[in-house]
């Protein structure tokens, strides 16, 4: 009986978040050759195909999508397996922080999963705008945080980029009033911007119906009909909803999350973290 190489599948999971053989063989420290030559074996394994161009963009096909969950699970089992049989080598305190959303949707599992590589290593969370924790990492208070990426902060390392889409209510459809009532994240925001600029571009008139930085806030007013947001796909909860016919109308960019270190210098409690967030943010299970 065949088996599937972890190996292969961690590749496999690079394509599909990237969308390209080329720049998922620069995340996994493959060339592009080896790249195609695995997923081949993959699918010959596997016997169906896996992905089919859409464009430029190598999308999976439903049979990769079939594979997309197992997959993960194996890879993410098979580091925790390997791990588990190493030797405690770092301890201490990390000081994080995070933007609220971000914190909400992706921090519980990488803190538990984390927590149990490194049992020695205590993680206090700090959440908040991205300027406060910009002005926390400049006072010190903080080692790293993850934020939405700028244009022109280049000591921010991007972790994934998810597209951006209009949120609504699965009962409600207020994004048919006018002026279109706005669920908006606070000033600053990179996503409210997007936002706002795409419903400038098109004329439509637009309120503000709360400003918010608490993602548990946003989610309940959009549940209850009382605007629309924007955020990627994997905030969309129960009972909401893509608005597609926004989506198509006022189209949105692309948001990028990044992890900003603090001034001090590199050590190895952080290292370990901010490599063990890259690996959960990559996550195909949470992509757009």
């Amino acid at each position: 009986m065949f088996s599937l190489d972890p190996d292969f599948l961690r590749t496999f999971l690079a394509i599909s978040e990237t969308g390209s053989f080329g720049a998922a063989g620069e995340r996994v420290n493959k060339t592009q050759s080896t790249v195609s030559a695995q997923m081949k074996r993959l699918e010959e394994i596997i016997g169906v195909p896996l992905f089919e161009r859409e464009g430029r963009r190598n999308v999976l096909t439903p049979d990769g999508l079939k594979l997309l969950e197992y997959a993960a699970s194996m890879v993410r089992l098979n580091d925790e397996a390997l791990r588990a049989f190493q030797p405690l080598e770092i301890s201490g305190r990390l000081r994080l922080g995070a933007i609220d959303e971000y914190a909400q949707a992706f921090l519980p599992g990488t803190l538990r999963t984390f927590g149990a590589a490194h049992p020695a290593v205590q993680v206090e969370v700090v959440t908040g705008t991205s300027g406060q924790l910009r002005d926390l990492l400049a006072d010190g208070e903080l080692d790293a945080a993850i934020i939405s990426c700028r244009t022109g902060d280049a000591d921010t390392e991007t972790l994934r980029s998810d597209r951006l889409h209009w949120i609504g209510s699965e009962k409600v459809s207020p994004h048919f009033d006018d002026p279109l009532p706005f669920c908006a994240w606070s000033p600053g925001c990179s996503w409210r911007e997007m936002a706002s600029a795409a419903l400038v571009r098109d004329g439509r008139k637009w309120r503000l119906a709360v400003t918010t930085s608490n993602a548990a806030l946003i989610t309940l007013t959009v549940l209850d009909g009382l605007g629309v947001a924007v955020a990627p796909s994997w905030f969309v909860g129960p009972g909401l909803r893509i608005l597609e016919e926004m989506d198509a109308r006022y189209p949105l960019g692309v948001a990028e999350i990044g992890i900003k270190r603090g001034s001090a210098a590199s050590n190895p409690v952080l290292d370990a973290f901010l490599a063990h967030v890259k690996s959960e943010l990559n996550s195909p299970a949470l992509a757009a």
